[in-house]
Order: C-alpha cells, then sequence, then structure tokens
C-alpha cells in the first residue's frame, strides 16, 4: 500500500435508489470535499462486471482505487458513492483496512417503495426488464436491496457506531438542509454551506427515449465538472427523457401486499437501531 496514494476519507454505501446520487452530487460542491472522478465506482464489489471491468479490487489490487481520488488533496474529504457497497463483503472488509479509516453513510428508503423505484427503474430507465411488476415480484432477489437490518449489521460490526451514519431517504427529501448540515456534522466540516443551496435532485428515475445516448452519456460524465454538469442535466433529460407512465391499480394493489414485508423490516431496523426516526415510513 502506496503512502502517497489518495483513498476516500468517507464512502456514501447505500441503499439504491435511496437519494446517493443527489447527495453525493450536494457534498461534491461542498468547498472542503472532492468527489471521485466516477461516482460509482464499484471499485470493492464481489463480483466482477461491465460497471467495473476496468478497474476492481480483485483483479487489480488496492492501489488502483487511487485513480479515483488523483484530483484531490489532501486539504479536502475525499469521498464516492457506491450504492451496492451495502450488500457486499469485500467492500466492508477492505474499505475498513484503508488507512484513512473512512466512515460510511447510508440512506434507507421505505422498503416497498424502494422495490418499486427498483422495478420502474430497471423497465423504464436502464430497459433491463420488460415485465410487469408482478412478474418483477416473482424473481427471487426483488427484495433482497431491502433487507437491511440484516446487511447493516455486519457493517456496525465491523465499523463501529461511531463511524457509521445512517439517513432515511424521506426525512432527507423533506429537510434537505436540515439532513446535509448533520451530515457535514458527522464529517466534521461547515454546514453553513448549505444555507440557501440549491438542492438540485440527482437520478431520478425518468423513462429515456434513448438507450445509445443516456450509455454515451454515462461514458463521459466522469470527464465533466460536476458544476456543469449540474448545468448540463436540464437540458439532457429534455431531449433524452419523457414522462413515466402513472402507477396502475395493479401495481397500487402489489405494492399493497408489500405492507407486511415494510414493517418487518422496520421493526428489525428499529431493534438495531432504535434511535433511528422511521415516522415517515409510518405514514406509507
Amino acid at each position: 500500500m502506496s503512502k502517497n496514494q489518495r483513498y476516500p476519507d468517507f464512502v456514501i454505501g447505500g441503499a439504491p435508489k435511496s437519494g446517493t446520487s443527489s447527495l453525493y452530487f450536494w457534498l461534491a460542491e461542498h468547498p472542503d470535499v472532492c468527489g471521485s472522478k466516477l461516482k460509482e465506482t464499484f471499485f470493492f464489489v464481489d463480483k466482477i462486471s461491465r460497471f467495473n471491468n476496468r478497474r476492481n479490487f480483485k483483479e487489480h489490487g488496492l492501489e488502483a482505487y487511487g485513480h479515483f481520488f488523483e484530483s484531490c488533496d489532501k486539504n479536502h474529504l475525499a469521498f464516492e458513492a457506491t450504492a451496492h457497497y451495502l450488500y457486499e463483503n469485500t467492500a466492508r472488509e477492505q474499505l475498513n483496512l484503508l488507512p484513512t479509516k473512512p466512515k460510511i453513510i447510508f440512506i434507507l428508503r421505505e422498503p416497498a417503495a424502494q422495490v418499486y423505484s427498483h422495478y420502474r427503474m430497471i423497465k423504464f430507465r436502464t430497459k433491463t426488464f420488460k415485465g410487469s411488476f408482478e412478474q418483477y415480484l416473482q424473481r427471487s432477489n426483488a427484495t433482497y436491496q431491502v433487507e437491511y437490518a440484516y446487511y447493516l449489521k455486519t457493517w456496525l460490526e465491523t465499523f463501529g457506531k461511531e463511524r457509521v451514519k445512517v439517513l432515511v431517504f424521506e426525512d432527507l427529501m423533506e429537510g434537505k438542509e436540515k439532513v446535509v448540515k448533520e451530515v457535514c456534522e458527522f464529517l466534521g466540516i461547515d454546514g453553513q454551506f448549505y444555507e440557501g443551496f440549491d438542492f438540485q435532485h440527482r437520478n431520478e428515475t425518468v423513462a429515456i427515449k434513448s438507450g445509445w445516448l443516456h450509455q454515451t452519456g454515462l461514458r463521459f460524465q466522469p470527464l465533466i465538472p460536476h458544476k456543469l454538469q449540474k448545468v448540463l442535466l436540464p437540458f439532457y433529460l429534455r431531449l433524452n427523457s419523457g414522462m413515466l407512465p402513472s402507477r396502475n391499480d395493479k401495481d397500487t394493489e402489489l405494492l399493497g401486499s408489500l405492507k407486511p414485508l415494510s414493517q418487518r423490516i422496520k421493526g428489525e431496523l428499529q431493534e438495531l437501531l432504535p434511535e433511528l426516526d422511521l415516522s415517515y415510513w409510518s405514514e406509507k
């Protein structure tokens, strides 16, 4: 491990479709923070895929990770945001061994809403699933991403509660400035920067028109400064996205059938983290 290698001081580690992209770009604008070249590096996921085949821990070793933080100096907190880290053993084990002793931030969304949002993303945005919501729920892995307590328990055991910050998506969306200032306190940076800040949403699920154009944009995204991305995003969305279809009655019925799942997961989370305010989930 090179002494001169730059590694993250904190990492946003999940969950998918829970605001990790928005929080990444909001924090990347802070003058004391430096975001990775690529928001989601997928460097420490357990399996090699198209998302990390150029750089990953298993094939390229730890020093390759520093590539993502080459533009970050020691006067800034470096970070990345890979939403799937919550579920990855490699991420939990290797991030804990980094000399920077990074802190970890997780954002959790009401379980049924997360499941439905993920379904809508892969059907209308990435277009990697063509079936109905009913067919999606029949898949064996349809709800694994919301088994929050199961995965969080291992992170808390490895990192300790003092290095892990758990946020609630609905709380973040309802009170962006308040919650982001709490994150700043956790990271030891000045939260006053976010007074009057433009909290632009990122990675919202939309119906993508051209998959080719979308994938091309994702390839070039790491080369575009974050501030310029913020300016260009509305123009891109007008060019290559449309309105999502409204939720139909069948989907609403199926979401209702997930209520026992949501209640179980909420109970498990409350037992693991009694201080976590899940009152927003009671309204679902």
